[in-house]
Formats: C-alpha cells, sequence, structure tokens
C-alpha cells in the first residue's frame, strides 16, 4: 500500500508542487489586498509580512519543479546559481515570518527593530549564504546544509512567535470587539503556525548529522508515502482558511465605520432639526415677546406720564398687566421647551460606552488634521461612569488632541485606554496620549486656558493628571482615575 502511494505521488511531484505554491500564493494576494484597504485594527499593520511569507514561499516551492527541468537546458554552474536563489527566496520568506511575528507582538517589541531586524537579517545571512555556497566544491550537500540551518534556526522560531502573537492579537486587540468567532479563527491560525514550525521546519532535506539524519523529509516519504509537500500544503491551506475567517474582523469594523458614519449624520440631521427648531420656535417666542414687553413699557409710561389717572389711564394699566401675564405664559413655555431639549439630548448618551466615545473622538482628530493617529485599548471595563464623568474625561481627550492639533508639529500620536484591577478590588483607568511632536510644556505662568481645564476636570473627576514633555521627542498626556466606582458624585 506505501508503495503504491509512493508510485502516485512520485508520479504527481509536479503537481504536489504546484498546489502547494498555490496555496501560499492565494494566502500571500489575499492579505496584500486586504492590506490595501484601510483599516484601525493594529492587525492589520502586520499584514504585509504576512503576504511576503504567502508569496515567497509560493515562489520558493515552485523552484523545486522549476529547477529540475532546467538541467537539460543550463550547464551545472546555471543550476547551481538557480539553486542559490532559491536559497535566498526562503530566507526572505522565513525572515518575513520573523517580520510578521515581530509586527504581532508591539509594543512589546520597538516597531523600528521589526523593520530593521528581517532587513539586516537578510543582508547578513544573505551575504554569508553566498560566500559560503560559491567558496567551496560541497555541492547539493552544502545547499541542503543551508537549507536545514535557516529552516531550524530561522523557520521554526519565526513560527512560533507568530503563535504567541496571533495569541495576544486574539485577546488583546480583537477582544474588544467581542467577535468570538474571529478570536477564535485567530487562535487556531496561531496553533496552525505552530504545525508550521513542525513541518516547514523540522521535516528539512536528509542529511548525515543529528537531527536531519533520523526525521527528515525522506524518512517520512519512506515511512508513509507521503511527500512533506503534501504537509506543507495542507498547513498552509489551515492557515489562509482560518485567516480568510478572521479578515471576517476587518469587514465588522467596516460595518461599524458605517454605522458611526449614519450615526453622524443622523446627528447631523438632528442637529439641524434643533437649530430650525430654536429659531422657529424659541427664538420667535422670545423676539414676540420681547415686543410685548416694549408695548408694556410704552403704555405704562404714557399713563404715567400723567397727573391724574383718568379712566382712560387705568385702562391702559390694565391692558399692561395682561400684557405681563401673556409675556410670562409665553416664557414660560419657551422655558419648558427648551429644558425638555435639553434633557431629550443628554437622554441620548446615557448608556454609551467610554472607549466608544473616545474612538470617535479619535476619529475625528484624525480626519481633521491627516495626523496619523492609532487607537489601542487594554482589558475590559466593569466600571459604572456617569454621563458627567464621561463627558469629563471626553473633554480632557478633546484639549490634549486639539493642543496637539496646534502647537506640536506632531506627525504620529497614539492613544491608550487601559483598564485593570487593585489590590482594594477596584478598577483604574488610564488614558494615555503620546505624540511624537516639539515636546515643549508652557513654563508654570505661561499655561494657558486650556491646560488648566484639563486639570480642573481631572481633579472634579478625582482623578490625576501628568503632563510630561521631552524637547523634539513629543508628549505624554496621562489621566489616571482609580476606584472609580466608589466617587459616584465625581463630575456631576
Amino acid at each position: 500500500m506505501v508503495e503504491q502511494i509512493k508510485l502516485f505521488f512520485a508520479a504527481n511531484d509536479i503537481i504536489v508542487q504546484f498546489i502547494h505554491g498555490q496555496v501560499f500564493l492565494i494566502l500571500g494576494v489575499t492579505m496584500l489586498l486586504q492590506w490595501r484597504q484601510r483599516s484601525q485594527l493594529e492587525l492589520a499593520h502586520a499584514l504585509p509580512w504576512l503576504a511576503g511569507v504567502g508569496l515567497l514561499e509560493a515562489v520558493a516551492t515552485w523552484g523545486n519543479s522549476f529547477i529540475p527541468v532546467q538541467t537539460a537546458l543550463f550547464s551545472p554552474e546555471i543550476i547551481l546559481n538557480l539553486r542559490l536563489m532559491q536559497l535566498l527566496v526562503f530566507l526572505a520568506s522565513f525572515l518575513s515570518l520573523l517580520g510578521f511575528g515581530l509586527k504581532l507582538n508591539e509594543p512589546a517589541v520597538a516597531p523600528r527593530v521589526t523593520l530593521i531586524m528581517p532587513m539586516i537579517g537578510f543582508l547578513l545571512l544573505g551575504g554569508l549564504l553566498i560566500a559560503w555556497l560559491l567558496s567551496s566544491s560541497g555541492g547539493t550537500a552544502r545547499f541542503a546544509t543551508a537549507e536545514a540551518l535557516m529552516r531550524y534556526f530561522l523557520c521554526i522560531p519565526a513560527a512560533l512567535l507568530v503563535a504567541y502573537g496571533l495569541r495576544r492579537q486574539s485577546e488583546r486587540l480583537v477582544g474588544p470587539l467581542k467577535v468570538g468567532r474571529v478570536i477564535g479563527a485567530l487562535r487556531i491560525a496561531g496553533y496552525s503556525f505552530i504545525l508550521y514550525a513542525l513541518v516547514e521546519g523540522l521535516l528539512v532535506p536528509p542529511l548525515d548529522a543529528f537531527p536531519a539524519r533520523v526525521l527528515n523529509s525522506l524518512t517520512l516519504y519512506n515511512s508513509v508515502g507521503v511527500p512533506v509537500g503534501i504537509l506543507q500544503a495542507a498547513v498552509g491551506a489551515v492557515i489562509a482558511y482560518f485567516f480568510f475567517r478572521a479578515l471576517e474582523v476587518f469587514r465588522i469594523e467596516d460595518d461599524r465605520l458605517a454605522q458611526d458614519l449614519e450615526r453622524e449624520q443622523s446627528l447631523s440631521a438632528e442637529r439641524e432639526r434643533i437649530s430650525r427648531d430654536l429659531h422657529d420656535g424659541t427664538i420667535q417666542s422670545i423676539y414676540a415677546a420681547g415686543l410685548m414687553l416694549e408695548g408694556v413699557r410704552h403704555a405704562i409710561d404714557t399713563a404715567t406720564a400723567q397727573p391724574d389717572l383718568g379712566e382712560h389711564e387705568s385702562e391702559v394699566l390694565g391692558q399692561a398687566r395682561v400684557q405681563l401675564d401673556q409675556v410670562m405664559t409665553s416664557l414660560n413655555k419657551t422655558v419648558q421647551g427648551i429644558r425638555s431639549t435639553i434633557y431629550d439630548l443628554r437622554g441620548t448618551t446615557a448608556d454609551e460606552d467610554l472607549a466608544r466615545g473616545l474612538v470617535q473622538i479619535v476619529g475625528e482628530f484624525r480626519n481633521r488634521t491627516g495626523v496619523s493617529t492609532r487607537w489601542h485599548t487594554e482589558g475590559r471595563s466593569s466600571m459604572k461612569l456617569t454621563s458627567g464623568q464621561r463627558e469629563q474625561v471626553y473633554q480632557i481627550a478633546r484639549e490634549a488632541l486639539s493642543n496637539i492639533a496646534r502647537h506640536a508639529l506632531a506627525s504620529q500620536v497614539s492613544v491608550e485606554l487601559r483598564y485593570d484591577g487593585n489590590d482594594n478590588g477596584g478598577r483604574n483607568l488610564r488614558l494615555r496620549i503620546i505624540d511624537n511632536g516639539s515636546g515643549e510644556i508652557p513654563l508654570q505662568g505661561q499655561v494657558g486656558r486650556g491646560l488648566r481645564n484639563m486639570r480642573e476636570r481631572a481633579n472634579l473627576l478625582g482623578a490625576t493628571l501628568a503632563i510630561e514633555g521631552s524637547v523634539g521627542k513629543g508628549t505624554v498626556v496621562t489621566l489616571e482615575l482609580r476606584d472609580v466606582e466608589n466617587k459616584t458624585t465625581a463630575g456631576r
């Protein structure tokens, strides 16, 4: 049975290699197309690296079919050069996998490291690989050794780093969206990269050295008759499938952005309605009351100008009293109408989520200024904030972003909201707004009204506000609110 399976796959090796490469090509193209669509999710920023993994893996895999066909057409030296180019493509693929893992683990890994490490790694390792393979006459044995070393020391660690990063992404970034199927898809994709580390990293070409002597692609083929390319294609298909399912998070994000846009349009229409109502109703009522008061004053002045009040003057004063009563009635109705409008407006934000409101503020800032703005939230909120408390937080955030737009000359802004617990069983909130601008903070005597308002609002919340600047490096504004569930009166 095993021999028959071996004969089947040996006769269809080109098809196996094609399917293997096609799976990763589809993965790469899909991730590249998704990356071109704008998204606020941090997961989207890592997709170019995954696209590189898929595209480079496809090219390197197809080389296993392309290079042997050329042996009848070209000299051995040209074939060795083609094999060297294939190894360089494999190296670029594994380093893209490393970049993907590093990007998924930001901010624990600095963004600069994510960009520089794969590039420097390709230059250094690629140079060493070329020098080592071209300076000796080891032939194909050295090529197999180089490929095995890359799989052991690059592919396996990078794939495990990706698996860990996807786990963190599912909890830290996508978790607040509360979409269980997306979180599950990302986690399974992470587990699939562990399988990727096994089949891509451990099943290396056969070598006369441990562990490649015992565990290699030929051992698998001789044992079960299945080439390693089948397993690699199967793992790639699993990764692609669950990543396609995870892409639903971007559709959900688009839907929510559309809902936010629709809500904004509704708010705009409501503002227009309120403006019309105030103009056509309230203002006209107040204007009419003013005209009646003018008439009352004129009547009183006319009547009191007479030394002796006769019957006519008494009638005039009586009419003035009637007009005063009408004015008071009109003004009372106007006040009631304004009060009703205010209560209606307050009622629309009673159950608003703090993070959602901050996302809208961040989005408005980004759209208005064009500054690259990153939003990040961590933890889950179990706090009960009043509408007054939320409004104080919103105003502090607005003022901080307004200062950045007017004074900081920043090109990048990061807004972070974090919830966590404390030893007393309460809940803490920390809002940080970070920019890479000038970092200049006014002296104590030069502080503008905006900064004073921020500190006053923080005091009303019972929170601490810290503003730290480093000249040339930017400013960090930190608002910390502790045990807010016990501060029921703050911000009211």
